[in-house]
């Protein structure tokens, strides 16, 4: 089974490019994740920069949608419909690029207020329903990715609610570790999630900061990972998503090293 590579890359050149067409690598674009960049004022002109230089692009391409100060499960309205501005906002500048993959924080935040997850999830439920019909006349698919959700039932429970083709899940390997008391290993989600699961942010940390290192460093536990993966039905997105290029070269080659 081919498992598509890509790495996340923050801002795009040509050279970039090049370099990953020969190395066989897609790219998952985090530039319109950025206030910054959406609220700049030449953003259509960076659009269509954008359309310029992928257009010859053949392998595959994804976008981190915004995130940044989102909260879906807002108590006031006025927040929640900035956040539905911005995820608008993404899905309208990935219909303009052709991408048909979205990834999205769904933003969680700890609280020991009795039956919080599951009013959680209500509001999340109700949140990403409203673009059904958007993502369904696009033929868009969104993965929901963890962040500080303790385990894989909290986007888990969404997705089995939404009950819907075009929702999937991201597990991001880092926020799993530095992010919650639990640090369930990988391997843990991997089989939580199951036929949610289609996009991987691959790296590590030392489990008190958010680091994006290559996934052979820290303290990430990644035993029998690769091998859940591998063995899934259908293939996830495998995204390398580190901070300096050393890491994405590390990860690369251990990850060929591995049969990817």
């Amino acid at each position: 089974m081919k498992i598509p590579l890509l790495v996340s890359v923050a801002k795009v050149t040509p050279e970039v490019l090049t370099r990953l067409e020969n190395a066989n690598v897609g790219i998952e674009l985090s530039y319109f994740s950025y206030p910054s960049s959406l609220e700049a004022p030449d953003l259509e002109q960076q659009i269509q920069a954008y359309q310029l230089m992928l257009k010859d692009f053949t392998q595959p391409i994804t976008m981190h949608g915004a995130f940044y100060d989102l909260s879906m499960t807002a108590r006031d309205p006025k927040i929640v419909a900035v956040s539905r501005f911005r995820i608008n906002q993404s899905l309208d500048i990935a219909i303009q690029l052709g991408i048909k993959k979205l990834v999205f924080h769904t933003n969680y935040s700890h609280s020991r207020r009795p039956g919080y997850k599951d009013f959680w999830i209500d509001k999340q439920v109700a949140f990403w329903k409203t673009f059904i019909p958007k993502i369904e006349q696009y033929d868009l698919c969104l993965h929901l990715e963890n962040t500080q959700e303790e385990d894989h039932s909290f986007i888990g429970g969404i997705l089995d609610r939404l009950h819907h083709l075009n929702f999937k899940t991201c597990y991001d390997t880092g926020h799993s570790h530095c992010f919650t008391k639990a640090q369930n290993r990988p391997l843990s989600w991997v089989k939580g999630y199951s036929d949610h699961l289609a996009y991987i942010h691959l790296h590590s940390n030392d489990g008190t900061i958010d680091q994006h290192v290559a996934f052979t460093k820290g303290s990430v536990n990644f035993d029998g990972f690769f091998e859940a993966i591998q063995a899934l039905e259908k293939p996830p997105y495998l995204v390398i998503e580190v901070a300096h290029r050393e890491d994405f070269l590390l990860s690369l080659e251990a990850l060929r090293a591995l049969g990817f």
